[in-house]
């Protein structure tokens, strides 16, 4: 079926159309069979289910490297972990060591003793008892007494070892020493102008007392010895501020001592010299 070699482009060309026709026919004549679909989904999801075993195995290989890598950070120490801390000096480290607070945990399983008490008394309840003022420090060392005290008509107040003294509406009372008598100082005799700021002045060895009028704005009254020494006394008052009150000091000698008073703004009111 070969054509011959001398019949030229024509006799080529039907020898194709020949050949063309032959395979369209044979074709026909084929009868195709039906699509293989369920191979095809079964070869489609073999291969999605391997293509998700690998994209899992890969997954976990790259976290496992980070966990390694961290790891590895966290046990590898610090390039400079290998030199020496400078030294400290030993003013600075005592002084680190008192004012550094503890942190460390109690060794015992018991109770933290710095936990609070939940039985104790909550200090900030309205029913808490006052809390009684503690004298101020002045400068030169001496206790300066908190501002006027109120006291009740008649209340017993321990002034000093073996002396008392009382208020009531006619004056000032107080007793002790070595007699122990009690002793009265009144308001009311008109013997003291109750209109102008002034002290008295009572000394029975180390214990003074004495009486403070003409203001309501007194603030403090101090004893001062002839070498200038001070001793702050004590103020008491009665309630409704009459104007007038009582105060006491206990010197540290039986040197003799003036007696000067003073307002709330720390100006002088009166003054006593010394006697």
């Amino acid at each position: 079926m070969t054509p011959a070699p001398d019949a030229g482009p024509d006799a080529a060309e039907a020898w194709d159309d020949l050949l063309r026709a032959e395979f369209a026919r044979a074709a026909h004549d084929v009868t195709p069979g039906p699509a293989p679909v369920e191979a095809v989904v079964r070869e489609g999801r073999a291969r999605r289910r391997r293509r998700t075993v690998a994209l899992s195995f890969l997954a976990v290989l790259g976290v496992s490297a980070a966990v390694a890598a961290g790891t590895a950070l966290t046990r590898d120490p610090h390039p400079a972990a290998g030199y020496a801390a400078p030294p400290v000096p030993a003013t600075t480290a005592t002084a680190t060591a008192t004012t550094a607070p503890a942190t460390s945990a109690p060794a015992t399983n018991g109770p933290d003793p710095s936990a609070p008490d939940p039985s104790a008394p909550d200090p900030s309840a309205s029913d808490a008892p006052a809390v009684p003022s503690v004298p101020r420090t002045s400068a030169t060392g001496a206790q300066v007494p908190a501002p006027v005290r109120t006291v009740a008509a008649g209340e017993l107040v321990a002034a000093a070892p073996g002396w008392t003294v009382w208020l009531t509406d006619r004056g000032k009372h107080w007793k002790g020493g070595v007699d122990g008598l009690e002793q009265f100082r009144s308001v009311t005799d008109g013997n003291i102008d109750l209109t102008r700021p002034a002290v008295s002045h009572q000394s029975e060895g180390t214990f003074h007392s004495g009486l403070y009028y003409g203001t309501r704005d007194a603030g403090r009254v101090e004893l001062v010895d002839a070498r200038g020494r001070t001793t702050p006394a004590t103020l008491l008052t009665l309630p409704g501020s009459p104007g007038w009150g009582v105060w006491y000091a206990v010197a540290p000698d039986e040197t003799a001592a003036g007696v000067r008073l003073y307002d709330r703004a720390g100006r002088l009111l009166s003054e006593l010299p010394a006697v």
